[in-house]
């Protein structure tokens, strides 16, 4: 009988450490999943700030291509 409630106890302790586990790691989880969206997000703003570069570039060598058809005229 002492034998039973031994491995009883044992199995109890051994679900709850395994319940703790499963909490933590479904936390963890969510912590990792919040912070790639925000870290996707901030590179989504990057790339967005690169691509104005890359048009404000692209204008200003337009408008220098003008200048100089119109100096060679």
């Amino acid at each position: 009988m002492k034998n039973l409630e031994k491995r009883d106890k044992a199995v109890v302790i051994g679900l709850i450490l395994v319940l703790i586990f499963i909490i933590i790691n479904i936390f963890s989880t969510l912590h990792t999943m919040s912070d790639y969206e925000a870290r996707k997000e901030s590179g989504n703003d990057r790339w967005k700030q690169v691509e104005n570069r890359i048009l404000q570039t692209e204008d200003k060598i337009n408008s220098l291509e003008e200048e100089i058809e119109a100096w060679k005229k």
